[in-house]
């Protein structure tokens, strides 16, 4: 195994993210000696017992290592809103408040290489966080721009328009950005803003789908016993999925 390659050190209790060295890596478990795993698949005990298995980290786990800045999409929202848009391999995505990447990393998983995705931010300090944070991830298929969204965005014609914004109804040229049938989704923490988007939509000739909030609870199992456990995720934002017609 090369030098700096990412690794994830998964465990029954714990996991470790690092990037492969040949030495030893102190951790709360013990001291784990790194120079005896050779490839992924390969097992090691720590000094204190635990056995942890060398695999490829995931995307995601490699983002969960990310730099932090505003509120992000979480992917229980980020599922929904990939999954009802259909955005796929080779899909066109225009992500308008790009905050620290979390959503546009999902996207550009999705769309592939095939795809591409545009995301804007008029934070000249988050901006560059998310561009830091794509370098990380290496991806190839997103191009952030520092601009504003409610005036700023020139590409035409995309399947996708995703508005992380506090007045999406203000973002002058969707219907130029957006194909005919093509999906507008505004992610909205707000009522009053969601009356305020539907509103503007019937308006403007866009048809409103579906307007979903999504809660989150996790569950613990141990044999017999199965519980809630006692953090859960409630209302993050309302989703609004409006398409162009």
């Amino acid at each position: 195994m090369l030098k700096g390659t990412k690794v994830l050190l998964l465990g029954n209790e714990n996991r470790y993210l690092i990037n492969y060295r040949k030495e030893k890596f102190h951790t709360k478990d013990g001291a784990i000696d790194l120079s005896k795993i050779k490839k992924f698949g390969d097992k090691v005990a720590s000094a204190k017992g635990p056995v942890f298995t060398a695999v490829e980290p995931t995307q995601f786990d490699l983002m969960k290592k990310f730099k932090r800045g505003p509120q992000i999409i979480l992917p229980k929202d980020a599922g929904l809103i990939i999954s009802e848009t259909g955005i796929g391999e080779g899909s066109k995505v225009i992500d308008a408040g790009t905050g620290t990447g979390w959503m546009v990393s999902f996207l550009s998983n999705v769309v592939g290489t095939k795809g591409k995705v545009i995301t804007y931010e008029k934070s000249k300090a988050n901006h560059q966080l998310a561009k830091k944070n794509f370098d990380y991830l290496g991806l190839k298929n997103v191009r952030a721009k520092h601009g504003d969204a409610y005036s700023d965005i020139k590409e035409k014609n995309f399947d996708v328009m995703i508005l992380d914004l506090a007045e999406p109804w203000n973002v002058s040229t969707m219907k130029k950005n957006v194909k005919t049938g093509g999906y507008v989704v505004a992610y909205l923490p707000q009522i009053s803003q969601v009356q305020e988007y539907v509103s503007f939509c019937e308006k403007n000739d866009l048809i409103v789908e579906r307007i979903i909030e999504l809660q989150e609870r996790e569950w613990s199992v141990k044999g017999r016993i199965s519980r809630p456990k006692s953090h859960s995720i409630g209302h993050t934002a309302f989703l609004i999925f409006s398409r162009i017609f």
